[in-house]
């Protein structure tokens, strides 16, 4: 079950003090980590622009530090998942308490968004992309004649030239050695315009390089959101525990479902012990950044 819970018996006042107190340290903590500065970027026409962000990295070294500084939880690392341009950083500890499982979640949702690098070598691309693209314009119009004009001899000395065009079409339905003899002599074509095939290769080279040239920013909010935002796609940072009950340890199968009016006093202040442990880890945390 998800914190907080609903109810007003002893672990349910409890364990939803706790967490609220970890989602208060871990937003004061977080949010030295993800101030935005601006950054010079260039945008697709070659101006060059403001744009907010933060840094991505000093986020990670925050969530390395998290995992590794907390005694007795297991993680799993830092890890990201990205969607188009949403993009997540989190990590993700678990702690057993008896026959209680406690997992916890720390993350950030933010949008990356692509911009160049500001390096007059993106507009130098861009011209050579565009001269490419009329240079091979005028060469396929060239190739394109040339192969009609092929073609057009071909169907000459078969007597097909006088043909009307659905007559000439079922003709070549019928015939498909024609058709592939055809076919292989229009292709020949290519060969007589080299130039075209060396301004395809160019112009991956080109894309190659400006993809080089690409940079990203990041942007989110310094809100605290919880896990349905999360799913709808909101930026923010965001934390959530869950508690289950361990019923099998030899196949980790857990239920959610806990009758907590059962809890003991003991077994919750254990369960509220080590929430509370990790409050004090974001408090260390903040004061340091």
């Amino acid at each position: 079950m998800r914190l907080p819970l609903e109810g007003d018996d002893y672990f349910i006042r409890e364990v939803n003090a706790a967490f609220e107190n970890i989602r208060e340290a871990y937003l004061k903590a977080l949010k030295p980590q993800i101030i935005m500065k601006k950054a010079n970027v260039m945008l697709g026409d070659g101006s060059v622009v403001q744009s907010d962000t933060f840094e991505k990295q000093k986020v990670m070294i925050f969530y390395q530090q998290l995992i590794e500084s907390l005694r007795g939880w297991v993680t799993t690392g830092v890890s990201n998942s990205n969607t188009d341009d949403l993009h997540r950083l989190y990590c993700n500890i678990m702690q057993e308490v008896g026959r209680y499982s406690i997992h916890g979640y720390f993350g950030i949702q933010f949008h990356a968004l692509p911009y160049y690098k500001v390096d007059k070598r993106v507009i130098e691309i861009q011209k050579e992309l565009f001269h490419l693209a009329d240079n091979a314009t005028n060469t396929f119009k060239s190739m394109a004649n040339r192969g009609n004009e092929i073609v057009q001899k071909e169907l000459e000395k078969i007597g097909y030239v006088e043909m009307g065009f659905e007559e000439l079409l079922s003709k070549l339905f019928e015939d498909q050695n024609l058709l592939a003899d055809l076919g292989i002599k229009a292709s020949m074509v290519e060969q007589e315009f080299p130039q075209f095939e060396d301004m395809h290769k160019r112009k991956m080279e080109l894309f190659r390089e400006l993809n080089n040239l690409l940079t990203e920013l990041y942007q989110t909010s310094s809100v605290s959101i919880d896990y349905n935002k999360l799913m709808q796609g909101e930026e923010g940072a965001v934390t959530y525990f869950e508690i289950d009950i361990i019923r099998n340890r030899k196949t980790k199968e857990r239920d959610s479902y806990i009758n907590t009016k059962r809890v003991t006093k003991e077994t919750t202040d254990q369960i509220v012990s080590k929430l509370n442990q990790v409050v004090e880890l974001l408090q260390e945390i903040e004061k340091k950044s």
